[in-house]
């Protein structure tokens, strides 16, 4: 038996031969639960504020005028609510995934007869889009056009096909959207679950490169490794000129990281007090179905001859099938595109010494304990770094703050567009959403105690850059120039996808023009 079929519900198992499959749900697979059982049940009425105050409003996704619904339910209104087991009480196989018979999430959806006077509930409340001449509001115009739902079934700890089959397919139901062509009952959207680590850059091949000139939106249950692997699949950026269409992604962050929706997100995480305020998964949802797109900035990552991409460092086989060789070099790459995070040294190694069976399963809590084992070695990475800065035309060596010295050994050497690796880990706090500023977070060999110390002060909301020994500035390209002797030390990382440089070998990173992706925000 497959791994796509295994981790698969059986409600919706469906296989091709193909690399790429497009599976249609059958009707009421999903279920939604406390005050209805279904999608398409009649919900339980709440008819005073006090029932109503007793809901939890961070959990709230939307609320919908009950006579906007397929829900034969009379007046009133529908409030749809995620509810998410925490990850710690999840049991995970090391390979399949979450088990079948255990839901991390619950879809309840409550009947009022009234809505108190609120004006956050006024703001959950569909629809708030204008007319489409048609005296349609719903579904949200991104969502009329040409919709595709991409599901990862690696990403993270393997939750995105039971978040579809819950709560993501049960959601677009009740806004009018049906699994399938758009039809004259209604709008349809084709659902893409993945097989392999090619499925998505063969979608973006497929529905992106090849035809420019529909308008798309593509639906992405994913970590940041989704994002760019859609980022290089389609061709060549357009420039703003360009009368061809730029897909819109919405992100649903179901991966370990999520660095580029916590940045894009960052501002809405502002708005509550520390531990409080919607889970990530109920904001993207939120974005998804009342946000507004943005052109996403993008960096291009040039690698010399003979660069390879990694895949994880130990094999991942179950049943006999082996879903990953393990440290092989998959194929030769002459450049990446990414939007997130270009590094060498400790972050790369971190990222890519983290990514085995064992690690994964406690989603992003891997990062943590494969460090304590980087930093045991306190290796020292041998490399020379060369930047640009704006308004020069040439390289030239990296001064390191502290010392005021070029050259020597470096402990990390990061360049990012994003203020956020994780929720909480803020490596450039300076960075705003859609700026495309290119910043470098370095430091040399300062030992693993210290790199530690560096590393829990990001976790403070930054602090790090403000220690005399890490250096951090704007820059429009980056080179770095790797000599260590052992492979084990020369991978860098481009938003999670791990690229081996030969021993004398560069990677260059510079900002793209043009666009290639919008991106969903608050």
């Amino acid at each position: 038996m497959s791994f796509l079929c295994r981790l698969m519900p059986r409600s919706f198992r469906r296989r091709t031969g193909a690399k790429m499959t497009a599976v249609h749900m059958p009707r009421n697979a999903a279920t939604a639960t406390q005050t209805t059982t279904a999608a398409t049940s009649t919900p339980a009425s709440i008819t005073n504020s006090d029932d109503l105050s007793q809901l939890n409003h961070d959990q709230i996704v939307f609320i919908l005028p009950a006579t906007r619904t397929k829900v034969s339910s009379g007046d009133g209104y529908l409030i749809y609510s995620l509810i998410e087991v925490s990850p710690e009480t999840i049991k995970i196989d090391n390979s399949d995934g979450v088990d079948e018979k255990q839901q991390p999430f619950k879809l309840e959806v409550t009947h009022a007869s009234q809505l108190p006077k609120d004006p956050e509930l006024a703001q959950l409340l569909l629809p708030q889009h204008p007319t489409d001449g048609e005296g349609s509001q719903l579904p949200p115009p991104h969502l009329r056009s040409d919709t595709h739902i991409i599901v990862s079934t690696r990403s993270g700890i393997r939750l995105a096909v039971p978040f579809y089959e819950v709560v993501l397919r049960p959601l677009l139901d009740a806004l009018g959207l049906e699994d399938g062509p758009k039809s004259e009952r209604g709008y349809g959207y084709e659902v893409t679950i993945t097989e392999n680590e090619h499925t998505i850059r063969d979608f973006a091949w497929t529905h992106l490169t090849q035809d420019r000139t529909r308008k798309r939106t593509i639906v992405l249950l994913s970590g940041d490794g989704g994002v760019v692997d859609l980022l290089n699949g389609i061709g060549e950026a357009q420039e703003h000129h360009d009368t061809n269409e730029v897909p819109t992604v919405g992100i649903l962050p179901l991966g370990t990281g999520n660095a580029l929706f916590h940045s894009l997100h960052k501002l809405e995480y502002g708005r509550y007090p520390e531990g409080k305020g919607p889970s990530s998964l109920v904001l993207g949802l939120r974005t998804l179905f009342t946000g507004r797109s943005e052109r996403l900035p993008t960096f291009r990552a040039e690698f010399s001859r003979g660069a390879k991409l990694i895949g994880a460092p130990k094999p991942i086989v179950k049943d006999g099938e082996v879903e990953d060789e393990g440290g092989k070099g998959l194929k030769e790459v002459d450049h990446l595109v990414g939007a997130i995070v270009a590094s060498y040294g400790f972050h790369a190694s971190l990222v890519w010494e983290s990514d085995t069976p064992a690690y994964r399963v406690h989603g992003d809590k891997r990062f943590g304990m494969a460090a304590g084992e980087l930093l045991k070695e306190s290796h020292a990475y041998d490399a020379d770094v060369e930047v640009r800065l704006k308004g020069q035309e040439e390289f030239k060596p990296l001064v390191r703050k502290g010392k005021g010295e070029e050259g020597g050994k470096y402990d990390y050497v990061l360049a990012t567009m994003v203020s956020n690796l994780e929720k909480t880990f803020t490596v450039s706090p300076d960075s705003k959403p859609f700026e495309g500023q290119l910043r470098l977070v370095h430091f040399g060999d300062v030992g693993g105690e210290k790199t530690m110390e560096i590393m829990q002060a990001a976790y403070r909301g930054g602090e790090h850059i403000k220690m005399e020994e890490v250096g951090y500035e704007e820059v429009e390209a980056v080179k770095v120039v790797i000599k260590e002797e052992d492979p084990r030390w020369r991978k860098v990382c481009i938003d999670g996808t791990i690229v081996e440089i030969k021993k004398g070998g560069w990677m260059k990173v510079r900002k793209e023009r043009g666009e290639r992706l919008k991106v969903l925000v608050a």
